[in-house]
């Protein structure tokens, strides 16, 4: 099987790839958002959970990762509900991981392990933790093949950041010890730039914004009259959103209604009077940089990117403030 990608170009991939590229868990994140409902405003913001998920197997297979990192890489977001980090909004869980609280559950409930054992591969062994693929997972601030991938997707895709800059920025990688490395503090510093356009510039975009509230109220109204569960949110969006649709509930109907034209805005301070306040997960990252044989994160050598980082902890800590007409 060849498989193509806009950031790391054709592979072709060994039949256990395929096979779980082929399944129907890997197959549902074709119609699961990044951006969650985003694109219902935005259908420019339409980049998808398949994408990001194959685009991070394939990452690690450049950077030399093993055949089992590939796996863990390509189904680290299998369990990814609808509309993505809405259920997190929804739910009031600041640490954005509802995903990961019910992946493995998911996994053994799927046709996945099947699919490992029969090429034979133990699926507890390699999906059980990712923490132990150290070139997909790492803890914030340091990088790794997830938080590289989306970022420069989301670039490339949203901000017009030219591939060949970012294929400059991928040849500046080396692994040491299993981890990733940039040659200089002007690529690292690069990476900040472009990890604040998407973790700032574009998750607090108003419209993005303005999607996520109203689909999370939308859910949280859904669950509250019984007419969706949790269990709803397995399904892709537009199945998700067709069961949302179809509820007998004014309230959702209008917050439906308004992601079908953008909103009129203005952000505002905490002292006006705002409809809607969303503050994200804080992200940031940290890069490691070697620099005359020595390996050091790359604010401890650069007062530029330092920062950089404390500008984009002190945005993050603000959050957003937005009156909606």
């Amino acid at each position: 099987m060849i498989v193509e990608d806009v950031l790391y170009g054709s592979f072709e991939v060994e039949e256990i790839l395929a096979a779980l590229i082929l399944s129907d868990e890997v197959q549902r994140l074709k119609d699961i958002h990044m951006a969650g409902p985003a694109y219902l405003i935005n259908p420019v913001w339409n980049e998808t959970r398949y994408e990001h998920s194959v685009g991070v197997m394939l990452l690690i297979r450049r950077l030399g990762g093993s055949l089992e990192e590939q796996i863990a890489g390509l189904l680290h977001d299998v369990s990814h509900t609808a509309y993505s980090h809405v259920i997190d909004l929804a739910l009031a869980n600041e640490a954005d991981d509802y995903h990961e609280k019910i992946k493995f559950q998911l996994i053994e409930k799927s046709a996945l392990p099947l699919i490992l054992n029969d090429y034979g591969f133990d699926y507890q062994q390699i999906l059980s933790h990712d923490e132990q693929w150290s070139l997909l997972e790492q803890d914030a601030p340091l990088v790794c093949c997830d938080r590289i991938d989306y970022t420069l997707r989301e670039v490339q895709r949203y901000f017009s950041v030219p591939l060949e800059e970012i294929q400059q920025f991928l040849n500046a990688i080396n692994i040491i010890e299993k981890q990733i490395i940039l040659n200089s503090s002007e690529w690292a510093i690069w990476f900040i730039d472009q990890y604040r356009k998407v973790v700032i510039d574009f998750f607090y975009d108003p419209l993005n914004i303005c999607s996520y509230e109203w689909m999370a109220q939308a859910i949280r109204i859904g669950l509250r009259n019984q007419e969706v569960t949790l269990d709803d949110l397995l399904m892709t969006d537009s199945a998700f959103l067709k069961k949302l649709k179809a509820s007998n509930s004014a309230e959702i109907q209008q917050l439906l209604n308004k992601m079908d034209h953008p909103p009129k805005y203005i952000v505002c301070s905490i002292e006006d009077n705002y409809t809607i306040y969303q503050k994200k997960k804080r992200r940031f990252v940290d890069p490691l940089v070697e620099v005359a044989g020595k390996v050091a994160p790359v604010s401890a050598i650069s007062q530029i990117a330092k920062t950089k980082i404390d500008k984009i902890l002190d945005d993050s800590e603000k959050g957003i403030f937005l009156k909606v007409d």
